[in-house]
């Protein structure tokens, strides 16, 4: 795919990011409500996070830098998953005390006793998106310093000869993977949103109710 192509197909994905960012008033909206609580400020920082990798996932594809895309659905990964965290904490009040202390999510345990360490985290999040497990082993490549780096810095073209890029535009044939990410980044902003939606229906179910029961739907 040329780079003209691939302009053409970003657009698209612009449009929905555009979008994406409107929603987040209105999620923002409702997670406060008429009345504001403590689990509130966990939830609407989470949205906060969201919204600024979702402004740099615009730039960043704008200029094709293929390493903070990957960085970036990361990220958004990880937002997901710590939002999920507060869905199957046992003592939810605890969780979120602990939270606003600057206490690790992953030093409290889930509603099945075991530490909410990343790995307990993703596996559980796939009952809700089957394929999280295999596009943030993906993007952790972009995270930490992996192969992903060698193959995007080097290129073999052939009679043995290697074209080595460093600080260059990236090659074309990326162009499909930089979509890909584009793709990626919608999906886990649209997971987020579906987390915090069971979260804006049980605020308005409850009403003044101190804490989220809501499962995602």
């Amino acid at each position: 795919m040329n780079t003209e192509k691939y302009n053409e197909s970003l657009s698209e994905r612009l449009h929905k990011m555009k979008e994406l960012r409107e929603v987040a008033k209105s999620v923002a909206s409702g997670i406060i409500g008429n009345t504001l609580y403590k689990e509130d400020l966990f939830f609407t920082s989470a949205l906060d996070r969201s919204v600024a990798l979702l402004d740099g996932v615009v730039n960043m594809l704008q200029e094709r830098n293929l390493a903070c895309v990957g960085i970036l659905v990361r990220t958004q990964i990880d937002t997901c998953m710590r939002v999920f965290a507060a869905f199957i904490a046992p003592d939810k009040t605890a969780f979120m005390d602990g939270f606003l202390q600057g206490k690790k999510i992953s030093d409290f345990k889930d509603n099945r006793g075991n530490k909410m360490k990343d790995v307990v985290l993703r596996e559980r999040l796939e009952e809700y998106d089957s394929q999280i497990s295999e596009v943030y082993k993906k993007s952790s490549g972009y995270i930490h310093f992996s192969e992903v780096a060698f193959y995007s810095s080097v290129c073999a073209k052939g009679n043995y000869h290697i074209e080595f890029s460093i600080g260059l535009p990236i090659r074309e044939e990326t162009n499909e993977i930089l979509l890909e990410g584009a793709d990626a980044f919608i999906h886990y902003t649209l997971l987020e949103y579906r987390l915090l939606q069971a979260v804006v229906e049980s605020k308005e179910r409850v009403g003044k109710s101190e804490s989220y029961g809501g499962e995602a739907q």
